[in-house]
């Protein structure tokens, strides 16, 4: 493992998809060292996790099976207000990031981008102690 970033936190990836999750997994792994990680498929396996666990940050899928990211973030911050949620959507456009602002997330990543911006995002939260400007809708 060649960790870059120091920082600890626990982190959840809520995604459907079993390969997205593991590539996910292995991307943050690679890049923190003291990032415990867990996993859900759903937004009730998450839900179950945070009533288990302290999480920090939580990654959904703006596009989650049976529920959409956005409802998602409103039950996750329902659940556990202090957790810093990242929407991560194959949508790019403003109103997309304006919606999960509003729904409550910190950070909005478009999947294009997601191994440059969700790196950078979670080295913001992870070394910065969960501190990061809420996203931009303009951006």
């Amino acid at each position: 493992m060649n960790a870059r970033y120091s920082g600890s936190a626990v982190a959840l990836i809520v995604n459907s998809h079993h390969a997205a999750r593991r590539a996910l997994r292995e991307r943050i792994s690679a890049s923190f060292a003291n990032v415990q990680l867990w996993e859900a498929a759903t937004i009730s396996d998450a839900l179950a996790l945070l009533d288990e666990i302290h999480i920090d940050i939580v990654m959904i899928d703006g596009e989650a099976n049976g529920i959409s990211g956005l409802q998602g973030t409103r039950a996750v911050l329902a659940r556990s207000p202090t957790v810093s949620v990242v929407v991560m959507s194959s949508f790019s456009e403003p109103m997309c990031r304006f919606a999960a602002n509003k729904a409550g997330a910190m950070a909005f990543v478009s999947k294009r981008a997601i191994n440059s911006e969700l790196m950078q995002i979670l080295a913001d939260l992870v070394n910065r102690g969960n501190v990061v400007p809420r996203i931009n809708s303009a951006q």
